[in-house]
């Protein structure tokens, strides 16, 4: 019998359980404090050595911070914020700051990130992956206020430092800033890790569509003739080719091509590898610059957006299309189609168990209790069956209730197992309808496919006649076709 704790009266796994959990707590913010420092740090180092004098300031940290916040919501706690803060700090007093300087900027940094964090976690998950067509729109809108916030604190250094003017401070400061974000934060939330990565037979089939590479080659050869004629309008020269890889290939992909080649207009004008023909010493100038290169960013992040969300509404459909409604599984056509595609091809090392079910006296559960009832039991099997596949089998509605399974195996004693556990796991099925326990069974005509290419439309009429056998011979039990009959078939 379970032990009965009075109202109001902790058990001694509960009076233990706090401090069991102190460690593990402890440890994580620990992680926290040190993943963060580590990042912030070395991306603020990473700024500060290629700075230059009145340069296009190349600074990632911020974007870096807020993104891994995002990405990662457990790094969102005080020990995440003040590992940013030690990695502000230290990255400021190895490279030479004095330590009242490094405060301000570490203020300055953190607020500004710590808002555009606040903003941007109000958004959805798709807004944040880009895969809404106001999603780069909407992130632009949170990074203002942040950008704002950090030049205000460092409008405040300079005239408590310098004396300097807040004006040209805010102005230079928060181009920045805006700069900086759109070309590092959209890659950083939509780049996936490889241990994040979509299952294997994703990845495959991701890989047999594979995109071309001269939209790439066109870039670099844009980029080069930038370096090579220099001028105000040279940062432009790459436009159309980003435009290009943004109709091209996958928003992560365009996101990251992007961040590559803002990241190296920030730091090759800031080290004078280009030379736009303008004095940046002259502030304005510095926030010309800057916006050119968000824009940069902005458009064909833009474009890439407005792709996906075209890419995922084609994929919704043919999904509505390929697929039954009430059971999700495939349709007859999506499924024949992707068999047939399967059966032209030569002779592989592994072969298919084709099953062919149709449940056992169907119409007499509609009838007594009620085709919602039916429905769920058809919900039901699919379920049971979709349990039994892989990722590389393939499982159908035929229509009414009539199943088929396409499933890779190794021999035909593989097959046949695999063809009674899926009876028997059906026979086990127990559908509750309301308090009411509804039963089912199906009959199976099965065949193991050992050799292809082979006759689809044989080998289905095969299969129809060893399904309708192993009605007529009792139900609830397997009917498998031949080789001979096959042939027969075929003929």
């Amino acid at each position: 019998m379970p032990t009965i704790v009075p109202t109001g009266v902790r058990s001694d796994d509960e009076r233990s359980a706090p401090a069991a959990r102190r460690p593990v707590a402890a440890l994580d913010m620990v992680r926290a404090f040190l993943l963060v420092g580590a990042m912030v740090g070395s991306a603020a180092a990473l700024g500060l050595i290629t700075r230059h004098a009145f340069s296009v300031a190349f600074w990632p940290a911020n974007a870096i911070l807020a993104g891994m916040m995002l990405r990662a919501p457990h790094l969102s706690r005080s020990a995440g914020w003040a590992g940013a803060v030690t990695g502000f700090l230290l990255a400021d007093l190895i490279g030479g700051q004095t330590p009242v300087l490094s405060g301000w900027f570490a203020a300055a940094n953190v607020a500004g990130s710590l808002t555009v964090f606040l903003l941007l976690r109000r958004l959805g998950p798709r807004d944040l992956g880009l895969r809404r067509v106001h999603s780069v729109l909407r992130i632009s809108v949170g990074l203002l206020p942040g950008s704002l916030v950090a030049a205000a604190i460092g409008a405040v250094m300079v005239v408590v430092q310098f004396h300097g003017s807040p004006t040209q401070t805010i102005m230079t400061w928060t181009a920045s800033e805006i700069a900086n974000y759109l070309i590092f934060l959209p890659a950083i939330l939509t780049v996936r890790p490889p241990w994040q990565r979509e299952r294997r037979a994703t990845i495959a089939a991701t890989a047999r569509k594979a995109k071309p590479i001269w939209p790439i080659l066109f870039l670099a050869a844009s980029c080069a003739l930038s370096v090579y004629c220099d001028g105000p309008g040279c940062m432009m020269f790459p436009m159309p080719a980003l435009l290009l890889c943004a109709l091209t290939y996958s928003v992560s992909t365009a996101a990251l091509i992007t961040m590559v080649l803002g990241s190296g207009y920030m730091v090759a004008i800031g080290l004078g590898m280009v030379d736009i023909g303008q004095d940046m010493a002259i502030p304005r100038m510095v926030v010309s610059i800057r916006i050119a290169v968000a824009f940069l960013a902005l458009v064909p992040l833009t474009i890439s957006s407005a792709m996906a969300v075209r890419d995922d509404l084609m994929a919704q459909l043919q999904r509505a299309a390929d697929h039954d409604g009430l059971t999700g599984l495939l349709n007859r056509r999506a499924f024949e189609h992707r068999l047939h595609q399967r059966l032209d091809r030569g002779a592989g090392a592994e072969g298919l168990a084709l099953l062919w079910l149709d449940l056992d006296h169907f119409k007499a559960i509609n009838d007594r209790y009620g085709h919602p009832a039916g429905d769920a039991v058809l919900r039901a099997v699919a379920a049971t069956i979709d349990a039994s596949c892989r990722p590389e089998d393939l499982s159908a509605r035929l229509g009414g209730e009539e199943f088929a399974l396409a499933v890779v195996t190794s021999d035909a004693t593989a097959s046949a197992v695999v063809a009674e556990r899926l009876r028997e796991a059906i026979a086990a099925l127990v559908v509750d309808w309301h308090g009411t326990a509804i039963r089912a069974t199906a009959s199976i005509g099965a065949f193991h496919l050992d050799r292809r290419p082979v006759d689809p439309p044989a080998l289905l009429r095969g299969l129809d006649e060893a399904l309708y056998r192993a009605k007529h011979g009792g139900r609830n039990r397997i009917e498998w076709l031949d080789a001979s009959n096959l042939a027969r078939q075929a003929a």
